[in-house]
């Protein structure tokens, strides 16, 4: 059972008639298991009121009893515009959680425009469900940075790590850029080391039980830093100061091979 970031209400996760539908459902399932939570599966589609969107949610809800049968499941379905109602959403969910494409007329749009849209204006933590099967059940990923959305990343991901009996890698990716005239870089790199253990020293002491591991790589692009960190992670979280995404979110949302947290201003729970 998860503590800190355990529900407001339920894990709301965003319902069609898609692929990537049934992988966010199935995904969804088990965060609402491992959070003692209730699932509810959200259908916004005015023009397909008639009975379309309703078939969606039942077989939706099948999908979901066959990953988590312990899990109690509640359906809506919602008319209006599919954004505005899923951010909506946000304001009284614990964690809402999407497939990367669906959503009638958008399926297929490069990396999903709701998806896309969503997560960059949520008031809650979003997952973003990669691919069309199950997740791995590997390390959880977190990217650091100086900001306080990493902090608020960090206590997500350590959640997530410490219910999933996981590892967690804590990836800070710097560049040449910043430094002095006259700097060198090993000398750079060991001082940014240094600052990261600094800064998990506290979330060390609070989850005694998670094996931290720590990577600082120079590189500007941050997104390939933290799949290239763990190949096969089963989660990777980042910070999102909401108001859009930035080069780092759409990067992991468009090349991760896992499902990707974006945790904003909001502090969940």
């Amino acid at each position: 059972m998860m503590t800190g970031i355990q529900r407001r209400t339920a894990v709301v996760v965003g319902v069609d008639a898609s692929q990537s539908s049934r992988a966010a459902v199935r995904w969804a399932a088990g965060e609402a298991a491992r959070r003692d939570s209730t699932l509810k599966l959200l259908h916004i589609d005015g023009r397909r009121w008639e009975g379309g969107a309703a078939q969606d949610n039942l077989a939706a809800a099948s999908v979901a009893r066959e990953a988590e049968p312990a899990v109690a499941t509640e359906h809506e379905v919602k008319p209006g515009g599919i954004i505005d109602e899923l951010v909506a959403a946000s304001r009284s969910a614990s964690l809402l959680v999407l497939g990367t494409h669906g959503f009638g007329a958008l399926r297929g749009a490069p990396i999903g425009a709701v998806a896309t849209e969503v997560a960059g204006h949520a008031r809650c933590p979003v997952v973003v469900v990669r691919g069309l099967t199950a997740p791995h059940r590997g390390e959880v990923v977190v990217g650091v940075d100086p900001s306080g959305d990493s902090e608020r990343a960090l206590g997500f991901a350590l959640e997530s790590a410490s219910a999933r009996n996981a590892a967690l890698v804590v990836v800070h990716a710097w560049h040449d850029s910043v430094l002095d005239a006259g700097a060198e870089l090993a000398s750079v790199e060991a001082a940014e080391e240094r600052a990261l253990a600094d800064r998990v020293a506290a979330w060390r002491e609070k989850y005694p039980g998670v094996v931290f591991r720590l990577v600082v790589v120079r590189d500007r692009n941050v997104a390939r830093a933290l799949i290239r960190a763990v190949p096969h992670a089963g989660l990777i979280v980042i910070g999102s100061a909401g108001g859009g995404l930035g080069s780092t979110a759409q990067g992991l949302l468009g090349r991760a091979r896992c499902p990707v947290a974006l945790v904003g201003g909001t502090a969940p729970g």
